[in-house]
């Protein structure tokens, strides 16, 4: 069985836009399932055993209007299907009602942007061990995705005024405010903290005698999309860093606030867990961390 990054669908009208951003992905380094025949209405009529054998990390439509098969593919995501990731193109109007609150939607036309979009996707979901599924399963998954009934009432929807990068602001400049008030009291215990506070980065520090004993860097964007923090433990001197763990501003519309979605891989001694945090809740969350870390370390 073939394996690729993504599988495409595309409206008819789309068919030479989507092309320049196929060549885009390929260029990039990125394995594409694509054929001229390939529309919306192709894998729509397609029975599992008439689909591409392959297995494919997304299913990814091109959305330029709300049809019967972008409607389930819009669908499926809502209801948890982590292969399918739509792209919404140009100002093409999605009913809220089919949005994830959770969930961040590619859009665009630009093929270099769409490009690195599709590419954070793709390294975060081999980051946290996202393994390819039959692009057969995924699509009858799809075209399984029944309606909502139309008398239920509506879930809550995402307020318009939301901004995942207002969030994203606030929660840098708490986070910041808090590691600055709370680090002079590593004194009593021999140690010295320092928090640097930046734009972009907050670099918290703890020294013993000139040596530095525990490192972590706080940045704006990273593997999740520049809406995301970013969080790298230890000292990089220059180098390249992985992510220890990101956070992405979300809109809970259970509790009808703001929160934290947490990707944790070892910056608050996780294995790759996913949970949502108040910004209260995450600081203290670091905090323990830190202090755990300093325990183990330099009593």
């Amino acid at each position: 069985m073939s394996e690729y990054d993504v599988a495409v669908s595309f409206a008819e009208e789309q068919r030479s836009a989507v092309e320049e951003v196929v060549e885009a992905f390929q260029q990039r380094g990125l394995t594409v399932l694509h054929g001229p025949e390939q529309t919306h209405e192709w894998w729509a009529h397609k029975d599992g055993g008439d689909l591409p054998d392959a297995r494919v990390r997304f299913f990814v439509p091109f959305v330029s209007e709300v049809d019967d098969f972008t409607t389930a593919a819009l669908r499926a995501v809502k209801a948890g299907d982590e292969h399918v990731l739509p792209v919404l193109l140009g100002d093409v109007a999605v009913p809220p009602d089919l949005l994830h609150p959770h969930v961040a939607y590619v859009r665009g036309t630009a093929a270099d942007r769409l490009t690195e979009a599709l590419t954070a996707r793709i390294e975060a979901a081999e980051a946290v061990g996202r393994e390819r599924a039959p692009v057969s399963e995924v699509v009858a998954r799809v075209k399984g995705v029944a309606p909502q009934d139309e008398e239920v009432v509506a879930e809550p929807v995402v307020p318009a005024t939301f901004s995942r990068y207002t969030e994203q602001d606030a929660t840098l400049r708490y986070l910041g405010a808090q590691f600055a008030a709370a680090l002079p009291r590593l004194e009593r215990r021999g140690l010295v903290g320092t928090a640097h506070v930046g734009e972009t980065r907050i670099a918290v520090r703890v020294e013993r005698a000139g040596d530095t004993v525990y490192a972590l860097d706080i940045q704006r964007g990273g593997i999740g999309g520049d809406e995301t923090v970013n969080f790298v433990v230890g000292r990089q001197d220059g180098v390249a860093a992985l992510t220890n763990g990101w956070a992405r501003p979300v809109y809970d519309t259970g509790v009808g606030a703001a929160v934290l979605e947490v990707h944790d891989f070892s910056v608050l001694g996780g294995s790759g867990s996913t949970r949502a945090y108040r910004r209260e809740e995450l600081f203290t969350a670091l905090w323990q961390r830190l202090d755990e870390v300093l325990a183990s370390t330099v009593g």
